[in-house]
């Protein structure tokens, strides 16, 4: 019993939710069973939040005492329970909408021809969507059925008078533009952390070039979306992450929580190459959306921030040398890293700001002292330890992890090409770093011309000042 569907939504329940439910199945207009309201008590009361098994007998025993158990007709008062909870659930969400539910009036209204009652729904259905501050999807669409349904209202009136079909097709193709542009930034990001899949792109071509027209780009979501996806499939074109940095600064109150850390995550991701390319603008960008999106709670989810966000805001503040702010950080928001990750990801990024203030000792204890299980974080400590060698003098050891890590890099096949790369090349300069005659201007001229001139490469600003 204890998998069942209805054990699981129970135990979702808060204790709120509870005592509505406990309501809910108390009107008769909802449950007409005394058996089912009294399953209901004693699972809120015997299920714990753990996965422990939750067997039918004692269940049983305690709906109906002194009857024998009757398999198929507790799966009957189950089934009633589970059906009853969400009706409940499923009305508290439709009404937690007052669009939705003033467009279902009007359209109720509307078939029952009752004029006065709809034109008054239709009138607080539009107030409320202008009144709430998204201008997203929900907004879009909801826009296009309070169009539709004063269509088909209009309509059965007569068909020999002005109606409202151009806002009604205006309405539908901003949302759908909206749609196909989000879709299509959804599935570049899914497709860089799962490259084997190919996804078909259907009209997306039609939809960018009439994304670009000053209807659709009024939209904020639409133009949010657009400079999104333009600046991810165009690097090189800078010119829309700097609309997509300005949409971010400026238009983000028409957005939900999830929806403004998902643009926050792909700017970021753009500036990550541009900063392996040694671009100190994009770093000092990155940073700055680091600490406003952490300031202001949006890189949290749940009251959580990852330990990818966490590391990757410390190395942009390192990036541009912010050292006393990345400390701060450390102490401000180590509280919202998951507890069994926290030690380790907490002393991983001390040690890299130890080591970029010249503190190789602190940075070198906290490097060896815990084991990194996270493929990225054993390369990136790994890559610290090699500049530590490099720059202690400690050659043997410099040589020797450097042919561990080829090794380890090259086993990992979940790493991303690009980021791949970009480490193999770095070994192969670190190799050729430690063979370079220090004495030799001209062996090391070269060397820093190849270096500048590698594409794309880990570490650049280090291998570079190794050879000034």
């Amino acid at each position: 019993m204890q998998k069942s569907t209805l054990v699981e939504i129970v135990r979702s329940l808060t204790r709120k939710e509870v005592r509505e439910v406990g309501k809910w199945l108390q009107s008769p207009a909802h449950n007409q069973r005394e058996d089912v309201v009294d399953l209901f008590d004693y699972l809120c009361k015997n299920i714990p939040k753990s996965d422990e098994n939750l067997e039918k007998e004692p269940v049983w025993a305690a709906i109906f005492p002194g009857k024998p158990l009757d398999d198929a007709y507790l799966r009957q008062v189950m089934y009633f329970l589970l059906k009853a909870v969400e009706e409940y659930m499923a009305y508290t969400e439709f009404m937690s909408d007052e669009v939705q539910v003033q467009t279902a009036l009007m359209r109720i209204y509307r078939k029952r021809k009752l004029e006065k009652a709809y034109k008054q729904a239709h009138r607080i259905g539009a107030e409320n969507l202008e009144q709430q501050p998204l201008r997203n999807a929900y907004y879009l669409l909801n826009r296009f059925f309070l169009e539709q349904e004063e269509y088909e209202r209009r309509m059965t009136i007569t068909q020999n008078a002005p109606v409202n079909l151009q806002e009604m097709a205006t309405a539908l193709e901003k949302w759908f533009i909206e749609a196909r542009l989000r879709i299509s930034r959804d599935m570049l990001a899914h497709r860089h952390v799962y490259q084997k899949i190919n996804y078909e792109h259907g009209l997306l071509q039609q939809t960018l070039e009439y994304a670009k027209t000053d209807l659709m780009m009024q939209e904020p979501a639409v133009a949010v979306y657009y400079y999104t996806y333009m600046a991810l499939t165009n690097p090189t074109e800078e010119s829309y992450f700097d609309q997509l940095e300005e949409k971010i600064l400026h238009d983000m109150r028409y957005f939900d929580h999830s929806e403004v850390r998902t643009l926050y995550l792909a700017a970021l991701n753009y500036c990550v190459p541009k900063i392996n390319q040694g671009r100190k603008d994009f770093a000092r960008r990155a940073f700055d959306l680091y600490r406003k999106g952490l300031e202001k709670g949006i890189l949290l989810e749940n009251q959580l921030v990852s330990r990818y966000t966490f590391g990757n805001a410390v190395g942009a503040a390192l990036k541009i040398r912010e050292f006393d702010w990345a400390e701060q950080f450390i102490r401000d928001f180590q509280h919202y890293l998951e507890e069994k990750d926290r030690n380790s990801i907490v002393n991983f990024n001390l040690s890299r700001i130890y080591f970029e203030k010249n503190d190789y000792n602190k940075a070198q204890q906290l490097l060896t002292q815990f084991d990194y299980n996270d493929m990225l974080l054993n390369i990136i400590a790994k890559t610290m330890l090699l500049k530590i060698y490099y720059e202690q003098s400690e050659l043997d050891a410099f040589e020797s992890l450097l042919d561990s890590l080829r090794i380890y890099i090259l086993r990992k096949e979940a790493l991303d090409p690009a980021r791949k790369q970009a480490y193999k090349n770095m070994i192969s300069l670190m190799k050729k770093l430690l063979n370079v005659n220090a004495h030799s201007k001209v062996q090391r001229e070269r060397l820093h011309a190849l270096v500048q001139s590698t594409q794309p490469l880990m570490e650049r600003d280090w291998l570079l000042r190794q050879l000034v």
